[in-house]
């Protein structure tokens, strides 16, 4: 077989590669909401992608994924803190990579790589008037991280955010249970999940539909008030190395920045916010801009 035959392996690997600058070039020609998208559903499909499971399965995950699910390929980081809490032992590995994480980029993997903020985003498209609770309910963030997903772990020996996430009833819990009911309905086979159904999971079924119903009237409700992960990074909004800047002579009243944002914050009022999401919209807004990490003179140019 010729090299230039175009079910040659080696030539359509070649092909491949040199079609990556165009792929490129079309890519950075997308609005920011559009690239965003794309990458969210690229790491929603590596998170569920199964058969990496054996091995990352025991690396802790920069989104709050259910270690339950059948299809993850990571750790949940908040479960895997409560796992040490639990037993008594810090967890110098696991907060080694989230304090990493949260130093070099904030809230950006909330905004870019999270598969519930993705699911929360499809929901806010539903055209239905949104409300914008009081800003002091963020503080509910670092309520679940140190009250729920430590504090209570620590005196219960039970992982009790895990047991009431409504991530990981949409991730792992309803698919599990589905998965059992085809097995006992369809297949005829016995499925002991079905016998473990109870008032326990009744009510995670009940947090996650008002999780839900909340995420259609206000954006991102689960992301702004509850996740502990976000309360993690977003402790490190105002040192990080991804800083959004704002130039406050040359904002406009004309454009309101806040339509723009996913978790609908004015980024004018205050670029650093724990509540931002590194989402980059509300570049877009005059004034707004991306603040370069290493700032280069003339002289070293």
């Amino acid at each position: 077989m010729r090299s230039t035959d175009p079910l040659n392996p080696t030539y359509l690997l070649i092909d491949k590669i040199a079609a990556i600058p165009y792929h490129y070039t079309m890519f950075s020609k997308l609005t920011t909401r559009t690239k965003r998208l794309y990458v969210q559903i690229a790491a929603t499909i590596f998170t569920f992608s199964y058969f990496l499971a054996p091995v990352l399965k025991y690396l802790p995950c920069p989104t709050l994924t259910c270690y339950a699910c059948p299809l993850s390929v990571f750790a949940c980081p908040i479960g895997t803190l409560q796992h040490f809490v639990i037993i008594g032992i810090f967890p110098f590995f696991l907060l080694g990579i989230l304090f990493l994480i949260g130093a070099l980029v904030g809230r950006w993997a909330c905004g870019y790589l999270c598969p519930f903020g993705l699911f929360q985003d499809i929901l806010a498209k539903i055209r239905r008037k949104k409300f914008d609770p009081p800003s002091w309910l963020g503080w509910g963030r670092y309520v679940s991280l140190f009250g729920v997903a430590i504090i209570i772990p620590a005196l219960t020996h039970e992982p009790w955010f895990s047991k009431l996430c409504p991530v990981g009833t949409l991730e792992a819990g309803i698919p599990i249970v589905l998965t059992a009911l085809i097995k006992v309905k369809v297949l005829g086979r016995f499925a002991t999940e079905l016998s473990m159904l109870g008032w326990l999971f009744w009510l995670k079924i009940f947090l996650l539909a008002l999780t839900i119903a909340a995420a259609v009237y206000i954006k991102r409700p689960f992301c702004r008030y509850i996740c502990p992960l976000g309360g993690i990074f977003g402790m490190f909004s105002r040192v990080s190395l991804l800083q959004i800047k704002v130039d406050q002579y040359e904002t406009s009243e004309k454009v309101d920045c806040k339509k723009l944002c996913p978790v609908d914050m004015d980024i004018t009022k205050d670029p650093v916010s724990a509540d931002c999401i590194r989402c980059l919209q509300c570049t877009k807004c005059p004034g707004v801009k991306l603040e370069k990490p290493i700032k280069l003179s003339k002289k070293e140019i």
